[in-house]
């Protein structure tokens, strides 16, 4: 796998020696900059509970501080992986050391000890697109943001299918997986569960997975009843993302919220953003959007397509707000997207567990 051919010798087993004894080969060291234990302790207050930013099912996160470009406090994510995440780890190092996209987050650097798997990020000051989404600050975004925002999601994932030797799917993109900088750029985060797939320019061959991880309401039906991968799950969740940006709320969060899933989506417009959005733009926007959850993968767009639509929706926005004196626009069309294949699987689903993560 790559991450021998970065340096991790023999297998992809964690040698359990200190990090004090332990040498890495040149090229991880430049690519990915090795941080001692003692280093991350202090730097999060001996992993204080008050500098928690995020949890997840594998790992807690925390904000810290370490020596980075020459500052003394240079502000970091460091994320600390349990016991049960140890695969996660070794994944997210071997994926985020060849990553270099402005699209995705980036790592600073990682701990390799014997009792600690930890990986420093660069620290995003606006949190997740959820924390606006879902946490009660959406009208802090603009549409025009919102489809900026999507607009660089979309650049990331394209870079992630096409833009290295193996393309990369993400599998569990949702908006807590979007994270956001100072300038409310997007950059994709929570790649612990990444799948690699065909070298480039080879024959496809189908992915399954026999653990599932993921979040019902974004999954692919292909990926979350078999586990079945391809690029065409992220552009589902993808889809699901972009329905979830222009209503302001999770699209689907109950497969038995018939009322709210019936309604034509013009009708479920975050109230934050009603009358920003030019007719023009929304016509371009919905329909990538409704193409991007499609049943069938076959029917769903690449990425790049989805990519080069959501760019025209800006320019006809763009455009539309150059000639525009009324102020408020109106949106007249009738959108209803059917997602019951979805929601009777996310139904049968929820008999077990509401959530596979």
């Amino acid at each position: 796998m790559l991450l021998n051919c970065l340096g991790f010798c023999g297998s992809m087993n964690i040698t359990h020696t200190s990090s004090s004894q332990r040498k890495y080969p040149t090229v991880i060291e430049e690519l990915c900059h090795q941080f001692s234990l003692a280093d991350l302790r202090k730097s999060t207050n001996n992993f204080d509970q008050n500098r928690v930013i995020g949890r997840g099912l594998f790992s807690e996160v925390y904000k810290g501080s370490v020596q980075h470009k020459g500052a003394s406090d240079y502000t970091v994510a460091v994320k600390r992986f349990n016991e049960r995440g140890l695969e996660a780890f070794k994944k997210e190092i071997e994926l985020l050391c060849q990553l270099f996209h402005p699209n995705c987050v980036s790592i600073i650097g990682f701990c390799n000890h014997i009792k600690e798997k930890i990986i420093v990020y660069e620290y995003m000051s606006n949190g997740s697109l959820a924390d606006y989404l879902q946490g009660g600050d959406a009208e802090a975004l603009s549409w025009k943001k919102r489809l900026e925002i999507c607009i660089g999601v979309a650049r990331g994932l394209h870079y992630l299918h096409t833009g290295a030797k193996r393309s990369v799917f993400h599998c569990i993109l949702s908006p807590s997986t979007i994270l956001l900088d100072d300038h409310l750029k997007p950059k994709l985060a929570g790649f612990g569960v990444n799948v690699q797939g065909s070298r480039f320019m080879t024959k496809k061959k189908q992915i399954k997975l026999d653990l599932i991880t993921g979040t019902f309401g974004y999954m692919a039906t292909e990926y979350a009843i078999n586990g079945t991968v391809t690029d065409k799950c992220d552009v589902f969740s993808f889809g699901m993302v972009l329905l979830e940006v222009v209503c302001g709320r999770q699209y689907l969060i109950h497969p038995r919220e018939t009322e709210f899933l019936e309604k034509p989506v013009e009708e479920k417009i975050d109230a934050n953003i009603k009358g920003e959005i030019a007719p023009e733009c929304w016509q371009v926007f919905i329909d990538i959007a409704h193409r991007c959850v499609k049943h069938e993968p076959d029917e769903r767009p690449i990425i790049g397509e989805v990519e080069v639509e959501l760019e025209h929706a800006l320019l006809l926005q763009e455009q539309a707000d150059i000639t525009n004196t009324n102020g408020e626009y109106s949106l007249l069309s009738k959108t209803v997207i059917d997602l019951k294949l979805v929601r009777e699987y996310f139904e049968q689903a929820l008999f077990h567990q509401e959530d596979i993560t």
